[in-house]
């Protein structure tokens, strides 16, 4: 009897284990927009899949000005990923390369900018939203991201459930006298880029190490479309002019995002439903650093509101 009842526990345990750990799927898709391929990288619980038309839990994470996708919302080390974490609470999570960008298709025609990016989120929308038997996603954007899914918000607020800007570089009030603008359409990146976004102290190095072999391994050189618009022109998204709900992420320690021009920023939002979270001892990527469940567990709460 106790022979019996030792495997019957062993069952019990094995199940239960395997229900805890939520196989994650992880597939490639491809959107066109201006006839470029853009990549998507989806990562959800196969036993969902037939769920999200209802729920719709579907999220868009959109990169910054030099990296891509995977390495910044799934670096696979640990618990760390964005993608695997939103994924285990439900959530069937996408992220896109920009074109120019990492697995996404080049072109000489333009330098990827932030008015074309914004159009290949709304390509990745329309993608995202036709498979899912959706009319809206939400969409979380993290530096240059913040610009170009708030300027696709401005244009499509009807495709957007909500949204979420994290570290924003936003708000200048003037451009530089005599702007330096990059002669080549594409710059070279190399280790110290990769490292410039964490701080020390507040990362973890086997992470940050990989970060960078991943990072470079996809985005070798990125477009230089973001520093012209730097140096051209002044912020391209209005804040009244943001209708969904929204929440803003500011870490305290980030050296890129100035904390009272993005408080200026969401007091102007159009939005009634909005939240401005400060994230204490953080930097730029707070998202790979070691306060990243403090930013998982916020990114969550927000889309889990009712």
């Amino acid at each position: 009897m106790k022979k019996y009842l030792f495997c019957y526990c062993l069952i019990l345990l094995f199940t239960g284990l395997a229900a805890a750990q939520k196989p994650i799927i992880g597939k490639d898709h491809w959107a066109v927009s201006n006839g470029l391929k853009i990549y998507l990288w989806e990562k959800y619980q196969k036993s969902l899949e037939k769920k999200f038309a209802k729920n719709k839990k579907i999220v868009l994470l959109v990169h910054g000005a030099t990296w891509t996708g995977r390495p910044d919302f799934d670096l696979q080390i640990r618990d760390y990923s964005l993608m695997d974490f939103l994924a285990k609470n439900g959530y069937d999570v996408w992220a896109i390369d920009i074109h120019g960008y990492g697995r996404s298709e080049k072109t000489d025609k333009d330098w990827s900018d932030t008015e074309s990016a914004s159009g290949d989120i709304n390509a990745a929308v329309d993608y995202i939203s036709k498979l899912r038997g959706v009319e809206k996603i939400s969409i979380l954007g993290w530096s240059w991201g913040t610009q170009t899914t708030g300027l696709f918000t401005m244009k499509h607020p009807e495709k957007v459930d909500r949204l979420i800007l994290f570290a924003m570089p936003c708000c200048r009030k003037s451009l530089p006298a005599s702007p330096q603008l990059p002669k080549e359409q594409y710059r070279i990146n190399d280790e110290k880029a990769a490292r410039s976004d964490f701080i020390e102290g507040q990362y973890e190095e086997d992470v940050v190490a990989l970060y960078v072999k991943e990072a470079l391994a996809e985005a070798p050189k990125s477009p230089n479309g973001v520093r012209v618009d730097g140096m051209t022109k002044l912020a391209m998204i209005s804040p009244e002019a943001i209708k969904v709900p929204t929440l803003v992420i500011h870490p305290e320690k980030d050296f890129v995002a100035n904390e009272a021009a993005t408080l200026e920023f969401f007091s102007k939002l159009g939005t009634k439903y909005k939240s401005y979270v400060a994230l204490p001892d953080g930097g730029h990527a707070i998202l790979l650093e070691k306060n990243y469940r403090k930013f998982q567990d916020v990114v969550l709460g927000f889309l889990n509101q009712p």
